[in-house]
């Protein structure tokens, strides 16, 4: 009878490490949406397709993503996609999170109505994003609200080397019409 609840005991004493290991892993620090920065000067639109936005969107993660434990892969097809492979048990498993982008207030964008899949399995869209959240080392311009099941782009903060700045205008991904204003600083 006492191996009986030794046997319960220690099952009990694991389920309360597991579920405490995976509200660390899960939980994720709340972040604000960064403010729009001001700049002067003229302003152009441009036209782009999704296979322009593609390579830009890849320069930049390239250039601007931090070194981490999670490296990632997005482009723009039907939907926006972000790629990666998360490390389970010792095994690399794919994970893939789709997105329908909309332009916000001020030229940036927002990524709603998140589809999720690790591997064949179906998690909560919200764990995902809490996970991305703490391990990918996303630009400082790309906030991530797991509670929402956002992803927000402050396209309006990204300055390029040259000091150019861009906002969304359109992001018509049907239509494969994107557009973007293109400020050019005055020096």
């Amino acid at each position: 009878m006492k191996w009986k609840r030794a046997f319960f005991a220690l099952l009990a004493v694991n389920i309360v490490m597991l579920a405490s290991l995976l509200f660390l892993v899960f939980r994720a620090p709340k972040e604000a949406i960064p403010a729009p920065k001001a700049t002067k000067g003229a302003t152009f639109l441009v036209y782009a397709s999704k296979e322009d936005v593609n390579v830009m969107i890849n320069n930049y993660i390239k250039e601007k993503a931090k070194n981490g434990p999670l490296s990632y892969h997005a482009w723009i097809d039907d939907r926006v996609y972000l790629t990666s492979k998360v490390p389970i048990f010792g095994r690399q498993v794919d994970l893939t999170v789709s997105f329908i982008p909309e332009v916000v207030h001020g030229g940036n964008l927002e990524l709603r109505d998140p589809d999720l899949s690790l591997g064949e399995l179906r998690l909560p869209v919200n764990y995902a994003l809490a996970y991305l959240q703490k391990h990918a080392n996303l630009p400082e311009e790309v906030v991530i609200n797991p509670d929402k099941s956002r992803v927000y782009i402050a396209l309006a903060n990204i300055r390029f080397k040259n000091g150019y700045r861009i906002a969304a205008k359109q992001f018509d991904l049907q239509h494969d019409h994107i557009v973007f204003t293109l400020t050019v600083p005055n020096k």
